[in-house]
Protein backbone atom coordinates (compact mmCIF):
# COMPACT_ATOMS: atom_id res chain seq x y z
CA UNK A 1 0.00 0.00 0.00
CA UNK A 2 1.18 3.53 -0.72
CA UNK A 3 1.73 5.90 1.67
CA UNK A 4 -0.89 8.89 1.61
CA UNK A 5 1.22 11.37 2.98
CA UNK A 6 3.19 11.84 -0.14
CA UNK A 7 -0.09 13.00 -1.84
CA UNK A 8 -0.37 16.69 -2.08
CA UNK A 9 -3.51 17.05 -0.60
CA UNK A 10 -2.73 15.21 2.37
CA UNK A 11 0.35 16.93 3.63
CA UNK A 12 -1.45 18.61 6.43
CA UNK A 13 -2.92 15.52 7.63
CA UNK A 14 -0.12 15.51 10.38
CA UNK A 15 -2.39 18.07 11.41
CA UNK A 16 -5.79 15.74 12.44
CA UNK A 17 -5.67 14.92 15.81
CA UNK A 18 -6.10 11.54 16.84
CA UNK A 19 -8.71 10.47 19.15
CA UNK A 20 -6.47 10.35 22.32
CA UNK A 21 -4.91 14.08 21.05
CA UNK A 22 -8.14 15.66 20.76
CA UNK A 23 -9.37 13.82 24.18
CA UNK A 24 -6.21 15.58 25.56
CA UNK A 25 -6.21 18.89 23.83
CA UNK A 26 -10.12 19.51 25.19
CA UNK A 27 -9.10 18.24 28.74
CA UNK A 28 -6.87 20.58 28.99
CA UNK A 29 -8.54 23.36 27.87
CA UNK A 30 -11.49 22.82 29.98
CA UNK A 31 -8.85 22.61 33.33
CA UNK A 32 -8.12 25.75 32.61
CA UNK A 33 -11.32 27.20 31.90
CA UNK A 34 -11.91 25.97 35.51
CA UNK A 35 -8.84 27.76 36.76
CA UNK A 36 -9.95 30.94 36.18
CA UNK A 37 -8.69 30.90 32.55
CA UNK A 38 -5.36 32.63 32.48
CA UNK A 39 -4.32 34.08 29.43
CA UNK A 40 -2.07 36.60 27.82
CA UNK A 41 -3.20 39.85 29.43
CA UNK A 42 -2.04 37.84 32.76
CA UNK A 43 1.65 37.75 31.74
CA UNK A 44 4.03 40.61 32.65
CA UNK A 45 3.18 43.63 30.48
CA UNK A 46 -0.22 42.01 29.25
CA UNK A 47 -1.46 41.12 26.87
CA UNK A 48 1.19 43.09 23.69
CA UNK A 49 4.16 42.72 26.29
CA UNK A 50 7.16 41.39 24.98
CA UNK A 51 6.24 37.73 26.96
CA UNK A 52 2.90 37.91 24.77
CA UNK A 53 4.74 38.36 21.63
CA UNK A 54 7.26 35.86 22.53
CA UNK A 55 4.75 33.45 23.41
CA UNK A 56 2.85 34.13 20.00
CA UNK A 57 5.93 34.05 18.10
CA UNK A 58 7.09 30.55 19.69
CA UNK A 59 3.87 28.85 18.94
CA UNK A 60 3.62 30.12 15.50
CA UNK A 61 6.98 28.13 14.52
CA UNK A 62 6.62 25.63 16.66
CA UNK A 63 5.80 22.35 14.62
CA UNK A 64 2.71 20.37 15.41
CA UNK A 65 4.65 17.04 16.97
CA UNK A 66 6.14 19.48 19.12
CA UNK A 67 2.91 21.56 20.40
CA UNK A 68 1.05 18.03 21.25
CA UNK A 69 4.12 17.28 23.33
CA UNK A 70 3.50 20.67 25.23
CA UNK A 71 -0.10 19.81 25.51
CA UNK A 72 1.42 16.65 27.13
CA UNK A 73 3.42 17.57 29.59
CA UNK A 74 0.95 20.42 30.71
CA UNK A 75 -1.80 17.66 31.59
CA UNK A 76 1.60 15.91 33.41
CA UNK A 77 1.48 19.90 35.64
CA UNK A 78 -2.26 19.78 35.75
CA UNK A 79 -1.96 16.53 37.33
CA UNK A 80 0.47 18.03 40.29
CA UNK A 81 -2.48 20.88 41.17
CA UNK A 82 -3.85 20.78 44.72
CA UNK A 83 -7.24 19.13 44.63
CA UNK A 84 -10.27 21.36 45.68
CA UNK A 85 -14.05 20.15 45.48
CA UNK A 86 -16.08 23.29 44.99
CA UNK A 87 -19.76 21.21 45.39
CA UNK A 88 -17.62 19.90 49.02
CA UNK A 89 -16.64 23.69 50.09
CA UNK A 90 -20.13 25.07 49.09
CA UNK A 91 -22.53 22.32 51.29
CA UNK A 92 -19.87 23.20 53.93
CA UNK A 93 -20.51 26.56 54.13
CA UNK A 94 -23.97 26.24 53.46
CA UNK A 95 -23.93 24.09 56.74
CA UNK A 96 -21.98 26.35 58.88
CA UNK A 97 -24.29 28.71 57.85
CA UNK A 98 -27.28 26.99 59.44
CA UNK A 99 -25.64 26.02 62.64
CA UNK A 100 -24.65 29.66 63.27
CA UNK A 101 -28.70 30.56 62.39
CA UNK A 102 -29.76 27.61 64.35
CA UNK A 103 -27.40 28.94 67.42
CA UNK A 104 -28.29 32.73 67.02
CA UNK A 105 -31.95 31.28 67.77
CA UNK A 106 -31.19 29.02 70.60
CA UNK A 107 -29.34 31.97 71.90
CA UNK A 108 -32.32 34.50 71.61
CA UNK A 109 -34.74 31.64 73.51
CA UNK A 110 -32.34 31.47 76.20
CA UNK A 111 -32.36 35.41 76.74
CA UNK A 112 -36.49 35.07 76.31
CA UNK A 113 -36.55 32.55 79.37
CA UNK A 114 -34.04 33.82 81.40
CA UNK A 115 -35.93 37.28 81.22
CA UNK A 116 -38.90 36.21 82.05
CA UNK A 117 -37.57 33.61 85.11
CA UNK A 118 -35.94 37.10 86.60
CA UNK A 119 -39.87 38.67 86.11
CA UNK A 120 -41.10 36.23 88.60
CA UNK A 121 -41.45 37.36 92.10
CA UNK A 122 -41.66 35.48 95.48
CA UNK A 123 -45.03 34.56 95.61
CA UNK A 124 -44.93 33.23 91.77
CA UNK A 125 -46.15 29.51 91.22
CA UNK A 126 -43.12 27.50 92.10
CA UNK A 127 -43.79 25.15 89.68
CA UNK A 128 -43.22 27.70 86.79
CA UNK A 129 -40.13 29.06 88.35
CA UNK A 130 -39.06 25.37 87.88
CA UNK A 131 -40.07 24.67 84.45
CA UNK A 132 -38.38 27.34 83.57
CA UNK A 133 -34.86 26.85 84.83
CA UNK A 134 -35.35 23.23 83.33
CA UNK A 135 -36.18 24.86 80.07
CA UNK A 136 -33.15 27.26 80.52
CA UNK A 137 -30.95 24.34 80.71
CA UNK A 138 -32.02 22.36 78.27
CA UNK A 139 -31.63 25.21 75.73
CA UNK A 140 -27.99 25.90 77.33
CA UNK A 141 -27.25 22.02 76.86
CA UNK A 142 -28.68 21.99 73.16
CA UNK A 143 -26.85 25.46 72.47
CA UNK A 144 -23.24 23.58 74.09
CA UNK A 145 -24.02 21.17 71.15
CA UNK A 146 -24.42 23.58 68.47
CA UNK A 147 -21.57 25.45 69.42
CA UNK A 148 -19.20 22.35 69.07
CA UNK A 149 -20.45 21.00 65.68
CA UNK A 150 -20.05 24.93 64.86
CA UNK A 151 -16.59 24.84 65.12
CA UNK A 152 -16.00 21.73 63.38
CA UNK A 153 -17.80 22.77 60.83
CA UNK A 154 -15.73 26.25 60.92
CA UNK A 155 -12.88 24.22 60.80
CA UNK A 156 -14.03 22.18 57.64
CA UNK A 157 -14.34 25.46 56.03
CA UNK A 158 -11.21 26.49 57.18
CA UNK A 159 -9.08 23.34 55.28
CA UNK A 160 -11.42 24.77 52.31
CA UNK A 161 -9.86 27.79 51.98
CA UNK A 162 -6.65 26.59 53.06
CA UNK A 163 -6.85 23.94 49.83
CA UNK A 164 -8.15 26.83 47.63
CA UNK A 165 -5.32 29.10 48.79
CA UNK A 166 -2.99 26.57 47.39
CA UNK A 167 -4.51 26.51 44.22
CA UNK A 168 -4.46 29.79 43.82
CA UNK A 169 -0.69 29.83 45.05
CA UNK A 170 0.08 26.91 42.23
CA UNK A 171 -1.41 28.84 39.62
CA UNK A 172 0.23 31.62 39.58
CA UNK A 173 3.39 29.43 40.23
CA UNK A 174 2.77 27.95 36.95
CA UNK A 175 1.00 30.82 35.01
CA UNK A 176 3.58 30.77 32.31
CA UNK A 177 3.09 27.17 31.77
CA UNK A 178 -0.66 27.37 31.84
CA UNK A 179 -1.01 30.65 29.27
CA UNK A 180 1.46 28.59 27.02
CA UNK A 181 -0.47 25.69 26.84
CA UNK A 182 -3.82 27.21 26.39
CA UNK A 183 -2.09 29.03 23.43
CA UNK A 184 -0.54 25.23 22.09
CA UNK A 185 -4.02 23.63 22.52
CA UNK A 186 -5.73 26.28 20.66
CA UNK A 187 -3.26 26.23 17.69
CA UNK A 188 -3.48 22.49 17.49
CA UNK A 189 -6.60 23.41 16.86
CA UNK A 190 -6.01 25.94 14.42
CA UNK A 191 -4.05 23.92 12.37
CA UNK A 192 -6.81 20.90 12.30
CA UNK A 193 -9.15 23.60 10.76
CA UNK A 194 -6.49 24.71 8.27
CA UNK A 195 -5.88 21.08 6.97
CA UNK A 196 -9.34 20.58 6.80
CA UNK A 197 -9.68 23.47 4.56
CA UNK A 198 -6.88 22.24 2.72
CA UNK A 199 -8.76 18.28 2.50
CA UNK A 200 -12.27 20.32 1.05
CA UNK A 201 -10.02 22.39 -1.47
CA UNK A 202 -8.56 19.53 -2.91
CA UNK A 203 -10.60 15.88 -1.36
CA UNK A 204 -8.87 12.36 -1.50
CA UNK A 205 -10.28 10.38 -3.85
CA UNK A 206 -11.43 7.68 -0.70
CA UNK A 207 -12.84 10.52 0.33
CA UNK A 208 -15.08 11.69 -2.49
CA UNK A 209 -15.94 7.98 -2.67
CA UNK A 210 -17.78 8.18 0.61
CA UNK A 211 -18.77 11.23 0.53
CA UNK A 212 -18.90 12.54 -2.52
CA UNK A 213 -17.48 15.85 -3.80
CA UNK A 214 -17.44 18.98 -1.15
CA UNK A 215 -21.06 20.63 -1.41
CA UNK A 216 -21.19 24.47 -2.51
CA UNK A 217 -23.28 25.86 -0.26
CA UNK A 218 -21.89 26.53 3.32
CA UNK A 219 -24.39 24.69 5.55
CA UNK A 220 -23.63 21.46 3.53
CA UNK A 221 -19.81 21.79 3.47
CA UNK A 222 -19.89 22.30 7.25
CA UNK A 223 -21.98 18.89 7.42
CA UNK A 224 -19.12 17.29 5.04
CA UNK A 225 -16.15 18.75 6.52
CA UNK A 226 -17.09 16.76 10.08
CA UNK A 227 -17.75 13.60 8.00
CA UNK A 228 -14.58 13.92 6.36
CA UNK A 229 -13.06 14.33 10.22
CA UNK A 230 -14.20 11.40 11.47
CA UNK A 231 -12.76 9.38 8.61
CA UNK A 232 -9.50 11.31 9.01
CA UNK A 233 -9.51 10.65 12.50
CA UNK A 234 -10.35 6.58 11.85
CA UNK A 235 -7.41 6.47 9.72
CA UNK A 236 -4.85 8.13 12.20
CA UNK A 237 -6.01 6.37 15.25
CA UNK A 238 -5.71 2.98 13.35
CA UNK A 239 -3.07 4.17 11.01
CA UNK A 240 -4.14 3.13 8.10
CA UNK A 241 -3.04 4.08 4.54
CA UNK A 242 -5.01 2.52 2.17
CA UNK A 243 -5.38 4.97 -0.75
CA UNK A 244 -8.55 2.95 -2.50
CA UNK A 245 -10.82 2.21 1.00
CA UNK A 246 -11.60 5.54 3.19
CA UNK A 247 -11.72 2.99 5.99
CA UNK A 248 -8.72 0.67 5.18
CA UNK A 249 -9.37 -3.24 5.15
CA UNK A 250 -11.84 -4.29 8.42
CA UNK A 251 -9.74 -5.54 10.96
CA UNK A 252 -11.10 -6.80 14.79
CA UNK A 253 -9.88 -4.27 16.96
CA UNK A 254 -11.44 -1.67 15.33
CA UNK A 255 -14.93 -3.06 14.14
CA UNK A 256 -17.21 -1.48 16.79
CA UNK A 257 -15.28 2.29 15.76
CA UNK A 258 -15.33 1.30 12.12
CA UNK A 259 -19.55 1.01 12.54
CA UNK A 260 -19.70 4.00 13.76
CA UNK A 261 -18.27 5.87 11.57
CA UNK A 262 -20.21 4.45 8.81
CA UNK A 263 -23.00 5.41 10.06
CA UNK A 264 -21.79 8.65 10.44
CA UNK A 265 -21.00 8.50 6.95
CA UNK A 266 -24.90 7.81 6.33
CA UNK A 267 -25.72 10.38 8.39
CA UNK A 268 -23.57 12.76 6.59
CA UNK A 269 -24.75 11.88 3.03
CA UNK A 270 -28.40 12.07 4.03
CA UNK A 271 -27.70 15.40 5.71
CA UNK A 272 -26.12 17.18 2.41
CA UNK A 273 -29.01 15.47 0.16
CA UNK A 274 -31.91 16.94 2.14
CA UNK A 275 -32.26 20.24 0.11
CA UNK A 276 -35.57 20.90 1.67
CA UNK A 277 -34.73 20.61 5.33
CA UNK A 278 -32.54 22.99 7.23
CA UNK A 279 -29.00 21.57 8.46
CA UNK A 280 -28.81 20.95 11.86
CA UNK A 281 -25.39 22.11 12.53
CA UNK A 282 -26.19 23.30 16.15
CA UNK A 283 -26.69 19.52 16.87
CA UNK A 284 -23.64 16.97 16.76
CA UNK A 285 -24.22 13.77 14.96
CA UNK A 286 -25.52 11.04 16.80
CA UNK A 287 -22.54 8.69 16.80
CA UNK A 288 -20.50 7.99 20.39
CA UNK A 289 -17.03 8.13 20.80
CA UNK A 290 -15.48 9.71 17.69
CA UNK A 291 -13.46 12.05 19.47
CA UNK A 292 -15.34 15.06 17.02
CA UNK A 293 -15.43 18.74 18.34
Amino acid sequence: MSDLAGQPAMLSLRDIASTTQMAGIGRLLDEVRRLSGPSLGDLPGGEYGPAAQQLRRQTRSMPTSALRVGVQQALQLLDTRPWVDPQAYAASRCRLGILMSRRAVEDDWIARLEARRRRLGRFDDPRTRNALDADIQVRKQQRRRLIDRERHAARIVEEHQRGYQALCDWQVDHLQQLVQAQWHARTLLERQEQALDEVVAAPPPCLVAELGAPPRSPEARQVWRQGALAILRFRKDFGIQDPDRALGRPCAGASLRRSQVEVLIDQTRQLIHQRHQPFPLGESFNVPDLGLP
